[in-house]
C-alpha cells in the first residue's frame, strides 16, 4: 500500500503498487474479509484498465477460494 498519490493528482491517496501477482493477492486478502467492490483506476486510463483485466483480474477468486471467470 502506497500512500503518495496525492503528491501525483488529487484524489484518493492511497493505491496498491507491486507485481500483478502481489496486486491480486491484496486484493483476494480483502475480498475474504468481505470487502465486495474496488474502485481500481490508473493513469492512462484505458491502457491501465487493459493491464488490470489482463494480468490482475484472472488471479482473483472469490470467497470460496473459486476463480473468477469471465
Amino acid at each position: 500500500m502506497w500512500g503518495g498519490f496525492h503528491r501525483l493528482r488529487p484524489g484518493p491517496p492511497f493505491g496498491l503498487v507491486r507485481s500483478y501477482r502481489q496486486v491480486a493477492d491484496r486484493l483476494n486478502e480483502l475480498i475474504e474479509l468481505g470487502v465486495d467492490a474496488f474502485i481500481l483506476a490508473g493513469v492512462p486510463h484505458l491502457e491501465e484498465a487493459r493491464r488490470v483485466g489482463r494480468h490482475v483480474l484472472p488471479l482473483l477468486h472469490d470467497r470460496s477460494g473459486k476463480a473468477y471467470t469471465a
